[in-house]
């Protein structure tokens, strides 16, 4: 049997539903904070003097453990109102991967405009994976989020249904043939390619 990825159909905070030996905790932060090493240096004694040591050299700043760069880039562009749910959301996107953005920056007033990630997500010995975030802040101080998980299975549209989303109940068709299944706050649409299918799971996060 081919080796394939299934989309996520947990929300945030619940396991992702993977196949292919992957593993995936939902909410798994980024691991391991940059190192760094600090160096001491002091002046030279000199003969019959009584000699202060000089001040230790300052380390290079250590990234903050846990914050994912797409978030470090929305705080360097002067997003801050957003950036619990940022971090939240793009730490779950991209968990276990490697990846690649591009950012929708606010041309003006970034902290109270709507921010979106376009990201590539790679996972090894799968097809790669297209997620599309965006982020704005609410009236209530709060943050909101809409994500995309996009992602082509060589299998039918029929098959991942009666199989791999099988203990989800279909709720209707958009138009003529992508199927809506439910999740609960998490929808599939399940789209024919061919003869595989595209699978795209999408979350309202508030």
């Amino acid at each position: 049997m081919k080796r394939f990825a299934v989309i996520m159909c947990a929300g945030l905070g619940m396991y992702c539903l993977l196949t292919a030996g992957l593993t995936g905790s939902a909410a798994a932060a980024p691991k391991g904070s940059a190192a760094y090493k600090a160096t001491q240096m002091a002046a030279a004694p000199k003969p019959a003097e009584t000699t202060t040591p000089a001040p230790a050299a300052q380390p290079a700043p250590a990234a903050t453990p846990g914050v994912n760069p797409i978030t470090q880039a929305a705080v360097k562009a002067g997003i801050f109102a957003c950036t619990s749910r940022i971090n939240e959301v793009m730490s779950y996107i991209t968990a276990n991967s490697t990846s690649g953005a591009y950012l929708f920056l606010p041309k003006k007033l970034p902290d109270q405009s709507i921010f979106s990630v376009s990201v590539e997500v790679q996972v090894k010995d799968v097809q790669p994976l297209y997620a599309s975030a965006t982020f704005a802040p609410l009236t209530s101080g709060q943050a909101g989020a809409v994500y995309d998980v996009v992602e082509y299975v060589p299998q039918s549209c029929d098959y991942m249904e009666k199989n791999i989303f099988k203990n989800l109940k279909r709720i209707g068709i958009l138009k003529k043939d992508i199927r809506i299944l439910d999740g609960g706050s998490v929808k599939i649409f399940l789209m024919p390619a061919g003869t595989g299918c595209v699978v795209i799971k999408k979350e309202v996060v508030q």
